[in-house]
C-alpha cells in the first residue's frame, strides 16, 4: 500500500503572530509613560501588561528554538543552517534586552516613581527597531523554509508548544490579540488549525475577553 505523502506546512498564520506583537509592543511606550508617578495601582497594571507581551514573545521564541529550528536545520544543511544560525543570533539578541526590560519591570512595580517608569519605557523604545528587524527577516527569510521542510504535523506542534507556553488564564485575551486585525485567511487558518468547537467558542470569547481586558489596561 502506497504511504501518503505527507502535508507541507502553512507558516501563514505567524504573519497574525508578528502583527500582534508589532502592535502590542509600539503601543506600550506611551502606556507606560501616562501613569502618574506614584499611582500605584496603575502601575500595578500596566506592569502586569507588559510582562504578558514580554511574555508571549518568550513563549514564541522558546517554542521555535526548542522545536522547529532543530528539525529545520536538519533537513537542509547547505540551504537552512545559515539562516536558522541567523534566527538564533536574532533570538539572543532580543532575549537579552527582553530580559533587561524584565529587570526594569521589576524595579518599577517596587517603586512606582517617574524615574523608573520612564527607565522602562526607554527600554521598550530600545527593543522596538531589533524586534522589528527579526520579525521582518523571519517572515522574508525563514517562514519559506519553513513550508518547504516542515510537514504539517510538525509545525502543528510547533505552535502548540509556544501555547502550551502562556499561562490557561491568559488564552483568551491572546486569541483576542491574535484576531484584532487578523484577516479572514488568516482566521481559516486559524480554525483550520484546531477543533470547529474550540474555534468556535475562543473566536466569540477571545474578542470580549481582549475588550474587558483592554479596558482595565488603557483606562
Amino acid at each position: 500500500m502506497a504511504k501518503h505523502k505527507p502535508q507541507p506546512a502553512d507558516s501563514r498564520g505567524v504573519y497574525a503572530v508578528h502583527t500582534m506583537f508589532r502592535r502590542e509592543f509600539d503601543a506600550l511606550p506611551a502606556l507606560i509613560r501616562g501613569v502618574s508617578a506614584p499611582d500605584r495601582a496603575r502601575t500595578q497594571i500596566v506592569a502586569d501588561h507588559v510582562a504578558l507581551v514580554v511574555d508571549l514573545v518568550h513563549a514564541h521564541h522558546r517554542s521555535e528554538d526548542h522545536h522547529c529550528w532543530p528539525t529545520l536545520a536538519s533537513r537542509g544543511p547547505q540551504d537552512v543552517a545559515p539562516v536558522v544560525e541567523l534566527m538564533r543570533s536574532r533570538h539572543q539578541t532580543v532575549e537579552a534586552m527582553l530580559r533587561a526590560t524584565e529587570r526594569r519591570i521589576a524595579l518599577w512595580r517596587v517603586s512606582g516613581t517617574a524615574e523608573d517608569r520612564d527607565a522602562l519605557a526607554d527600554a521598550i523604545d530600545g527593543v522596538l527597531a531589533p524586534l522589528g528587524r527579526h520579525l521582518d527577516a523571519e517572515e522574508e527569510k525563514i517562514l519559506p523554509l519553513i513550508d518547504r521542510y516542515l510537514t504539517a504535523d510538525e509545525w502543528a506542534d510547533v505552535a502548540g508548544k509556544g501555547l502550551g507556553n502562556v499561562p490557561r488564564t491568559r488564552i483568551p485575551v491572546l486569541f483576542g490579540m491574535l484576531l484584532q486585525d487578523a484577516s479572514s485567511e488568516h482566521r481559516a487558518l486559524f480554525k483550520k488549525a484546531m477543533s470547529t468547537a474550540v474555534f468556535a467558542v475562543m473566536s466569540r470569547v477571545g474578542p470580549i475577553a481582549l475588550k474587558r481586558y483592554r479596558r482595565k489596561v488603557f483606562a
